[in-house]
């Protein structure tokens, strides 16, 4: 096991600071989990504390999706408690939430939705599963079997829909015979997750997570395996002569030049690929605006390992008819599409996420900002984007944000990346009025444990 140790900061810590030499991955974070629950004091009929005994837990870390949610008498407020494999229910009718117990779930529940004023379905991101909960008596009814890394849920027309990541799937089950197998929706995108409901319930919609941004890379550096080798796929397309930059390679990303510009004497810089990104009018285009769709989509696409006419699905929202089961997109929002929320009042669509950069080539012209957090709004009849906002509007991208280094700070830095041992870290400490200047290092011990971890439940080990 590798943690590291914090320490007390004499100043603000620039997060972006952080530094670690940490080699190779650590899969779980071992701990305790303790019961925390307790009787419910005003002796709340049918409210019982949980008596799972404490045991040693995998820490997965598994994302949360839908992690709080009120019954709709609103006498109920639950919550779940990922690493404890638990859900933790308050009473709420009174005002401040107030700990009334604990339910044992599944492995890392992950998103909590009260069907009804009585129950509750969890969500298990590693067990593959869905937890009923009877919340009168705080007892688990039933389990359901899910696809592999199963998200979120939600109901609608006397269904229940799961989201299942892994499987690019929303799972749809009849709540009124459980026992009949669930039928799944087929989603063209990478992770579903969050899912919502149009008020008229006639729609489901799910955030595709890895939904894409219309990027994609040209080969242009393949690796030499030796004996003047070189890897057949991709192929180089960036430096062949047809190309747009007549076979130069690295391209220029200005015009005829580089920006920044090449420092004189450096050595001949090594061959590259090339992302490019389909614009609206359909052209796969690089950063200097040079076009390469007849190697990406064109008659010449072979020249990419692609076939004439590829492309990339860009889905960011699936919308789901709850009737039909019938799938329609919304596209061109962002490439991480976070969460979603409906306006209850018009059926508007939010979704929130992050659009990245990736694209742009060299870091000076970055400023040190990659991605943008965004908002998008979509009009629920045509799943055409409104508006798209940026959620940092006090940022303005122009100056930049990249990281200093004092002399000190430099030089420990050095030693934890070329000589330091695998088992020291450290933080980064700056100044309170320049959190992008690491005016120092601290160096952080840590211990390694070799642990041997043993899974008796296969859905578990199927995680790895």
């Amino acid at each position: 096991m590798r943690t590291m140790t914090t320490v007390p900061a004499r100043s603000l810590l620039a997060a972006a600071a952080l530094v670690t030499t940490l080699l190779g991955v650590s899969l779980a974070r071992f701990g305790e989990v303790k019961d925390v629950s307790a009787a419910s004091p005003d002796g709340e009929t049918g409210s019982l504390p949980s008596t799972r005994a404490s045991s040693t837990f995998v820490n997965f870390e598994s994302p949360h999706v839908h992690p709080l949610d009120m019954t709709p008498d609103r006498v109920r407020l639950l919550a779940v408690n990922t690493a404890a494999a638990r859900i933790e229910v308050y009473a709420s009718a009174s005002g401040a939430p107030r700990h009334i117990g604990s339910v044992a779930v599944g492995t890392d529940p992950v998103s909590v939705r009260a069907r009804t004023a009585s129950e509750a379905w969890v969500v298990n991101h590693v067990s593959d599963s869905i937890s009923i909960v009877d919340l009168p008596t705080m007892r688990v009814v039933r389990t359901l079997s899910t696809a592999d890394e199963p998200c979120d849920v939600v109901f609608a027309a006397g269904r229940a829909f799961v989201s299942c990541s892994q499987a690019n799937t929303i799972q749809v089950f009849d709540v009124a015979n459980l026992g009949a197998a669930p039928t799944s929706v087929a989603i063209v995108g990478e992770e579903p997750k969050a899912l919502a409901v149009s008020p008229d319930g006639q729609t489901v919609y799910a955030a595709i997570f890895e939904s894409g941004n219309r990027t994609t890379i040209l080969g242009g550096g393949g690796l030499n395996t030796g004996a003047g080798m070189r890897l057949a796929y991709p192929p180089n397309v960036v430096g062949q002569p047809e190309g747009p930059y007549a076979g130069a390679n690295p391209p220029p990303n200005s015009g005829t030049s580089f920006v920044p510009a090449q420092r004189a004497g450096n050595p001949v810089p090594p061959a590259v690929g090339l992302i490019v990104k389909k614009d609206a009018l359909g052209r796969w285009m690089d950063d200097n605006n040079h076009d390469w769709t007849d190697a990406v989509s064109g008659d010449n696409a072979a020249a990419s390992g692609r076939r004439p006419g590829w492309d990339l699905a860009d889905h960011d929202l699936a919308a789901i008819n709850t009737s039909s089961l019938s799938v329609s997109y919304a596209k061109n929002l962002m490439n991480l599409c976070m969460g979603v929320g409906i306006n209850p009042a018009n059926g508007a669509i939010t979704v929130i996420g992050t659009e990245a950069l990736n694209h742009i080539r060299y870091e000076p012209n970055l400023k040190g900002r990659f991605i943008r957090v965004n908002m998008a709004s979509v009009n629920p009849a045509t799943l055409a984007s409104t508006s798209i906002v940026d959620l940092n509007p006090h940022l303005t991208y122009a100056t930049p944000s990249v990281l200093r280094f004092s002399p000190v700070a430099w030089a420990k830095l050095l030693y934890l990346r070329d000589a330091g041992e695998s088992e020291i870290g450290g933080f980064g400490i700056s100044a309170a009025g320049d959190l992008l200047f690491v005016a120092d290092i601290v160096l952080v011990a840590q211990a390694c444990t070799w642990v041997q971890v043993k899974f008796d439940d296969e859905s578990v080990a199927d995680h790895f």
